[in-house]
């Protein structure tokens, strides 16, 4: 019998001209992202915690919440934790985890769904992941919508997913027929779930390694990195010169375009969008 595993989540309130601050430094702390779930005056959020990291983890979130009231004495930050176990969290995903057609071709559905692809359909089966979900943010639809209408124009041979999550990106890419993948996470929980998520898919030929982008990732046709501006923008120059033919970058709001854009030592060759959100084909 599997041993269930426990985590802790805090449930923040804040104020709402101090909750990005306060997120930012979530996101810094665990770099698992988060769930919000109101805005308004008031923000929720939810962060997630595995218990072996719980402890260290929220110290390091009082020290720094404690020095962000210092310098905004007026604003408002409450966490209340509880634990709950990961079976039960991903029970409640059964909730509202549907199908969701992302083109005409693709097709992501929960590991539970029984489906079977149309001539020439691609069907992704996911199963969510701890603050991972379903990989079916803006982002990565948009990232996919990408690799489905470059591929038949560049036929890759090779790609790097930056930041890899639940893995769909690179499991997409093992589909459309690329055969040398890697795929990078700084987040061990993610490698867990984005190979659990390949095996499921019965793709084989990817590597997810637990490390960043550095020099010695080699070279690749495509790079793919869906992540924050923030984070983007110090690893840009490495992600361009190890792009051989295309970097695609997503994770990008609409108003920072520019901002990624003054960096670059080329304009974009193509800008997609969908809500707020933006991905740039470099």
């Amino acid at each position: 019998m599997t041993e269930k595993r426990k985590w802790y989540r805090g449930k923040w309130k804040t104020s709402a001209e101090i909750a990005p601050l306060v997120m930012e430094i979530i996101n810094k702390v665990t770099r698992r992202g988060i769930e919000v779930k109101e805005e308004g005056n008031e923000v929720s959020f939810f962060s997630y915690h595995p218990a072996h990291l719980w402890e260290k983890e929220r110290a390091s979130l009082e020290v720094q919440v404690e020095l962000l009231l210092s310098l905004f004495p007026d604003a408002q930050i409450k966490c209340d934790w509880e634990e709950f176990y990961e079976e039960n969290w991903q029970e409640n995903w059964r909730q509202y985890f549907r199908p969701q057609r992302i083109s005409k071709r693709l097709i992501v559905l929960p590991a539970w769904e029984k489906y079977s692809p149309q001539k020439g359909e691609i069907a992704l089966f996911i199963e969510p992941a701890m603050a991972f979900g379903t990989g079916t943010h803006e982002t990565t639809r948009l990232c996919l919508k990408s690799m489905e209408a470059l591929y038949p124009l560049e036929t890759p041979q090779s790609m790097l997913d930056v930041g890899t999550g639940t893995g769909i990106l690179a499991i997409y890419a093992a589909k459309l027929g690329i055969r040398h993948i890697t795929a990078l996470d700084t987040d061990p929980l993610a490698i867990e779930a984005a190979s659990k998520n390949a095996a499921l898919n019965k793709v084989s030929h990817l590597r997810f390694v637990q490390d960043t982008v550095n020099p010695e990732v080699g070279q690749y046709d495509w790079v793919v990195a869906n992540l924050e501006t923030k984070i983007i923008l110090p690893l840009l120059n490495a992600l361009t010169q190890i792009a051989n033919k295309t970097l695609i970058l997503s994770g990008i709001l609409t108003g920072e375009i520019e901002k990624i854009s003054s960096v670059l030592d080329r304009p974009p060759r193509k800008c997609l969008t969908e809500g707020e959100w933006a991905c740039l084909i470099i």
